[in-house]
């Protein structure tokens, strides 16, 4: 009889314990660490992380520039729209003025499209300083490495630009061609950005490469004015495409 019932108390106890979390259950403390691992860094077989733009000055310290890392992968390429972005009202990025007409060179090793010259009174976009490499700033040796509206960096040194707004701001010509292909639609669909391209198309419609009218040229450069200008206004834009 003891035996019988000291079999009933143990499986009434046992019967009475709580049962052990499930390791996979999703209240768990183990699988709540892991979801919060996965939403903060991906695994690698989810590939890299999303390039973004950055939107905040590297230090606190004036001028505001973006972070060194990507303003050496910026300059290794063309990314005009990547620069309709940063030159858009509202960025923080310090801009320059050039002062005089100079042919864009590119310190940095990347493309600098010679085709367009730098002329008086152009807005750039302050990248990274540029010091001798004594640490001795000279005027005609120290500067700068910039963006242009066009998606190209280029080295400007000291005494070749000014911090004061001109009375006309200019800009490198923005190659329609060039921008990615939501940008371009972007702009089709605004119905006075419209009238401007379906004008350029009827101008240089059936030229080839190297018969380029004065009327297409013209009509070119016109709608190439109007991307900054729709850009200055405030339009908004599609994410890059690619972006460095």
């Amino acid at each position: 009889m003891r035996a019988v019932a000291f079999l009933l108390v143990s499986l009434v106890l046992g019967c009475g314990s709580s049962p052990e979390p499930d390791a996979e259950h999703p209240g768990s403390s183990k699988a709540a660490k892991q979801a919060e691992v996965s939403d903060e860094e991906p695994s690698q077989e989810s590939g890299e992380k999303k390039k973004v733009l950055p939107w905040r000055c590297r230090k606190s310290k004036p001028p505001c520039m973006p972070p060194p890392t990507f303003v050496k992968r910026l300059c290794q390429d063309v990314y005009p729209d990547v620069a309709l972005h940063m030159f858009k009202p509202g960025s923080p990025w310090r801009r320059f003025y050039m002062l005089h007409n100079a042919e864009p060179y590119n310190a940095s090793g990347g493309a600098s499209l010679l085709g367009d010259k730098m002329r008086r009174g152009e807005e750039v976009i302050a990248l990274i300083r540029r010091n001798p490499r004594n640490g001795v700033q000279v005027s005609d040796i120290a500067g700068w490495d910039v963006l242009r509206w066009n998606g190209a960096c280029a080295t400007i040194h000291d005494g070749e630009f000014s911090t004061d707004e001109p009375s006309e701001v200019r800009h490198a010509r923005v190659d329609w061609r060039s921008l990615g292909l939501e940008v371009r639609q972007a702009f089709e669909a605004d119905p006075e950005f419209a009238e401007t391209y379906e004008a350029r198309r009827k101008a240089c419609k059936g030229i080839s490469v190297g018969r380029v009218t004065a009327e297409c040229e013209e009509n070119d450069k016109f709608m190439a004015d109007e991307i900054v200008r729709h850009v200055r206004s405030g339009m908004k834009l599609p994410q890059p495409a690619k972006i460095p």
